[in-house]
């Protein structure tokens, strides 16, 4: 959960909290429903329970809440990466938790890259979705560079671009069905770490390698990883 949320929760009692956490509940539930852009305020209030005053008392716009309604989830398997060391485990455990939250609610995943895909350059859903999962793949990479887990010649912010794209490039394979979802937990990992091989050195390398087989081996069996 950001900074703000958490805040902005704090402040207020246990009553208007789980009232919060309903209303971002309805706005994914109807995110997946109706699309980004065929949910409204009036649909909102009606599934929250709520006054439409409400929701703009709390969050200012449409725009606002079910940015905030995106956000809360992804800060959610973002927050995976607290049990492990930053730099390349921390971006693995982040594209795992991904990778299942898109396997459990494989229709909000859906309503999400659709939403993504129409949204003008600029847009705060952009931001939410692309230009933060790049910055967070920065900043630990500029931890592995430190630790001296990369090769020399490596660009960390072309690469940061890169594992995005990898990612958000399987989503759309899989959204034109030709990669199935139950597999797509196991192709997403492997393939991350197929790009991370080819940049890596010394121990972390030989980790990968490792986590390489596994994951392969796991996938032929049709488990998760």
């Amino acid at each position: 959960m950001s900074t703000v949320i958490a805040e902005h929760r704090s402040q207020r009692s246990e009553r208007q909290q789980q009232r919060e956490v309903n209303i971002l509940a309805a706005a994914r539930e109807a995110l997946t429903e109706k699309g980004y852009d065929g949910v409204t305020m009036n649909a909102l209030a009606e599934k929250a329970g709520v006054v439409k005053k409400t929701l703009y008392n709390l969050y200012g716009s449409k725009d606002d809440l079910l940015l905030a309604a995106i956000s809360e989830v992804i800060d959610g398997y973002r927050g995976d990466r607290l049990a492990v060391d930053r730099g390349i485990p921390a971006i693995i455990a982040s594209r795992a938790a991904a990778t299942r939250q898109i396997v459990a609610t494989p229709e909000y995943a859906e309503a999400m890259t659709r939403a993504l895909v129409q949204a003008e350059a600029g847009h705060a859903l952009v931001d939410v979705l692309l230009k933060d999962a790049v910055a967070n793949n920065l900043s630990n990479l500029q931890v592995a560079s430190a630790n001296g887990e990369l090769e020399p010649h490596v660009d960390i912010a072309e690469l940061a671009e890169q594992l995005a794209s990898q990612g958000w490039g399987l989503i759309l394979l899989w959204m034109k069905g030709l990669v199935p979802l139950d597999r797509f937990e196991a192709r997403s990992l492997r393939g991350l770490i197929t790009l991370l091989l080819a940049v890596t050195r010394g121990p972390r390398r030989q980790a990968l390698t490792e986590l390489l087989t596994h994951t392969t081996t796991l996938q032929s069996r049709g488990k998760s990883p």
